[in-house]
């Protein structure tokens, strides 16, 4: 088994570190399947690496196994253990499940060599066949397209929009109806941007954005058209209109007059700090109304959305944030028994009502958008039928690379805007213009460091191209 790993077609495109880790996968898996796990023939598996997804799924799941002939088992395993295990099946040989959902960074660990060295099976020609890029979001199948075939069913489409303390706003007199653009939102805001306790120092702040999360800096560059890849896949970090939407928001975060603030998503201090208003807005995600829903129940009727304010007047008014796909590993026996599965599974209208009425996520299938219960006001979000608003902002979601690089690229943006804010705080630099030539020095810098990564890759070496993100389909 190890002589595959020196042979694989992919893992010569890893480095002596990922291909011991892949190593390791295979020597686990293999233990695993040495062990036996009883399984008639008829049956299959599906890992999920998303509890809330395994929860909703699961009782369907049961009752369709009652009467259905073909059995599938579903497993709930997080997502560092799939990727351990995805890639000893796919690069190593050994079983692996019959069905992926994979999020993002997983997936893309399936594209790291030749087309023919993927390890999902290749639906574009079922998608076509069966008119499902027209049914489906365009931009929901882009971080599932590699060299311009498709290897998933898009999970979901995750518009953004902008959630904020409607009870602070309201009481302000503030009226945001009028903003477009993310200066005015500040405008607007800053009656609210206020110290609180009387000390000298700003309490409250109009928004949550901060240097440190990788997932907010993506978010806003991608709004803006901008990003670590172009839309043909190429290594973009370097454009200058990263330096330009970078330099901004540096100049958002520091000096006299800053108006974004550091609220942690998924920390305890973090929802301490939503409750007290240490900021106004935040980005929301469709999944993010859940998770405030769960954790700060405290706020019900007291938060409202607004499409995101744009970067430049009638620029675009959302962005993406997170995603999944279902795969079927190419391995597998039964692809055309998987196929209807997983149709049945992301596109049936029952899983895309319980997903929005557990989960809050709404589906990227056009054909389901009509169902009603997109159009229910929502208490939580002070009467507001959000499930239509995210619907209305879905098909302006901006795409995304399938990018076996993303993971690197995007930490090295994060590093540089993080150089760019130390650079503002210690040099007393507190404008767009006087960080723009800065930040540009900073992403040519990262550009440069993950341009020798895609080098050092046996099959994207010589060519900044690591996947197309142009849509999906033919």
């Amino acid at each position: 088994m190890l002589d595959r790993l020196s042979i694989h077609p992919a893992l010569r495109s890893l480095s002596a570190g990922s291909a011991a880790v892949v190593a390791l996968a295979i020597i686990s898996s293999a233990i695993v399947i040495a062990r036996g796990d009883g399984r008639p023939e008829t049956e299959a598996t599906m890992w999920t690496f998303a509890a809330p997804h395994f929860d909703i799924y699961k009782p369907v799941l049961d009752e369709r196994n009652q009467t259905a002939g073909f059995r599938v088992d579903l497993i709930n395993i997080g997502r560092q253990v799939m990727d351990r295990r995805m890639l000893g099946g796919f690069l190593g040989g050994v079983p692996t499940a019959d069905l992926l959902e994979a999020e993002r960074s997983t997936a893309s660990l399936a594209f790291a060599g030749p087309l023919e060295a993927v390890g999902f099976l290749d639906i574009t020609d079922r998608l076509e066949a069966e008119g499902l890029f027209d049914e489906i979001v365009p931009a929901a199948f882009s971080p599932w397209t590699f060299e311009g075939r498709v290897f998933g069913i898009p999970h979901d489409v995750h518009p953004v929009m902008l959630g904020y303390r409607a009870d602070l706003v309201d009481a302000a007199g503030i009226d945001l109806s009028r903003v477009e653009t993310w200066d005015e939102l500040f405008a607007a805001l800053e009656p609210l941007r206020q110290d609180l306790d009387g000390d000298g120092t700003i309490d409250r702040f109009p928004m949550s954005l901060w240097h440190t999360n990788s997932d907010m800096i993506e978010t806003m560059l991608l709004q803006g058209g901008g990003g670590a890849f172009a839309a043909d896949g190429s290594l973009a970090i370097d454009r200058p209109i990263n330096a330009d939407m970078v330099a901004r928001m540096v100049s958002w975060m520091v000096g006299p007059g800053q108006v974004a603030a550091d609220v942690p998503e998924f920390n305890p201090a973090g929802t301490q700090q939503k409750l007290e208003g240490r900021a106004v807005a935040y980005l929301m995600p469709d999944w993010m109304c859940n998770i405030w829903r769960r954790e700060l129940p405290q706020l019900h009727g007291k938060v409202r959305l607004m499409p995101l304010p744009a970067w430049e007047p009638g620029g675009r008014r959302t962005s993406v944030w997170g995603g999944a796909m279902l795969g079927i590993a190419k391995a597998a026996d039964n692809h055309d028994e998987l196929w209807e599965f997983a149709k049945f599974l992301y596109l049936s209208d029952d899983l895309a009502r319980e997903l929005y009425r557990t989960g809050d996520i709404v589906t990227p299938v056009r054909s389901l958008w009509d169902d009603p219960i997109f159009d229910e006001p929502d208490p939580y979000f002070s009467g507001q039928r959000k499930g239509r608003m995210y619907i209305e902002l879905a098909d302006d979601v901006p795409l995304r690379a399938a990018s076996p690089f993303f993971t690197q690229a995007r930490m090295e943006v994060l590093n540089a805007v993080s150089r760019l804010h130390g650079y503002a705080a210690d040099n007393g630099v507190y404008t767009a213009d006087g960080l723009r030539p800065i930040a540009a020095d900073y992403l040519r810098d990262a550009h440069r460091d993950v341009q020798r990564i895609i080098d050092r890759n046996a099959f994207h070496g010589g060519s900044v191209a690591a996947g197309a993100a142009g849509g999906a389909g033919p």
